[in-house]
């Protein structure tokens, strides 16, 4: 980035294309982000008309510091500069809505925008899961179906997180069988790990563990942390043993799952077997990462 920057800085003149090129190699790196937001600035003061892909990319940046009150102004920008955006831009304003927790922001950019696709409904699908709102992510699929707009497996996977962080075991069921029959879509581990969570959440952690058995792909931590952390909820120290043993294997440096396991023992009054595994901590030199504030 500082090749390029002093690449930038000695052109005789800049364009868009420069610029907007720059700014996405500061977004990029997350310590840099403070001087994207210096040059867009600059480019400001400097008259130079925007087009849709900078503004993408400043509101790309203030999705990822979530930062609400430079995100208005960069869609103030937008209406000023470009009323009759294209679906890019109305997705990146989606995005950012949701990620700085406006959720009723990011709805009425997606119900604004006169042409949607598949990106831009699946954008608030997962703005509504991501809030807790369950009903509603299920609801608008349901309409996503209805105009014909035929989803992707980034879709289904929205929803099936949807449906875990909002009880909706049921439902979150449907959609992966649906998925598979009526889509044809593949399930990836990604989409196992939803299920197997969804599934843990609603204590059907048997259900859980098989489908984990079962499936056709290589399972990851996600998963098995899924499983270790519902076992944990529900008191089952049998599944737990398997659940962390898989950990283990695939994690062997991460303490939490050590901990875990140890609690899940000592609830179960297996006080011997929490002390082996403490003492299993300390031999392999494990230690948990100290608690801290954002700040």
């Amino acid at each position: 980035m500082r090749s390029a920057r002093l690449v930038y800085d000695s052109m005789l003149k800049h364009d868009l294309i420069s610029c907007t090129t720059l700014i996405n190699g500061y977004i990029s790196e997350r310590n840099s982000i403070g001087k994207a937001l210096d040059l867009f600035r600059e480019i400001h003061r400097m008259g130079m008309p925007f087009d849709d892909f900078i503004l993408c990319s400043m509101l790309s940046l203030c999705a990822a510091v979530a930062s609400l009150s430079l995100g208005r102004q960069i869609h103030a920008c937008a209406l000023k500069n470009k009323r009759n955006h294209d679906v890019a831009l109305g997705n990146a304003l989606i995005d950012m809505y949701a990620k700085t927790g406006e959720l009723e922001d990011a709805r009425q950019a997606f119900d604004e925008m006169q042409h949607k696709n598949v990106i831009s409904w699946t954008s608030v699908i997962t703005s509504y899961g991501k809030h807790g709102n369950g009903e509603g992510a299920v609801a608008l699929f349901a309409k996503m179906e209805d105009v014909g707009v035929k989803p992707n497996d980034v879709t289904f996977l929205s929803l099936l997180f949807a449906c875990s962080h909002s009880g909706l075991t049921a439902k979150g069921m449907d959609f992966f069988n649906s998925m598979m029959s009526k889509y044809g879509i593949h399930p990836r581990v990604e989409h196992y790990s939803c299920v197997v969570d969804l599934l843990a959440r609603g204590g059907l952690l048997r259900e859980a563990y098989d489908l984990a058995c079962d499936m056709d792909v290589k399972s990851n931590t996600s998963l098995w942390g899924s499983l270790l952390g519902a076992c944990s909820i529900h008191g089952n120290t049998s599944l737990g043993r398997i659940a962390a043993a898989h950990l283990f294997y695939l994690d062997p440096e991460r303490s939490v799952n050590y901990v875990v396991l140890a609690n899940i023992y000592a609830s179960a009054g297996l006080w011997e077997d929490a002390r082996k595994l403490r003492k299993l901590i300390e031999g392999r030199s494990v230690k948990k990462i100290a608690g801290c504030s954002l700040i």
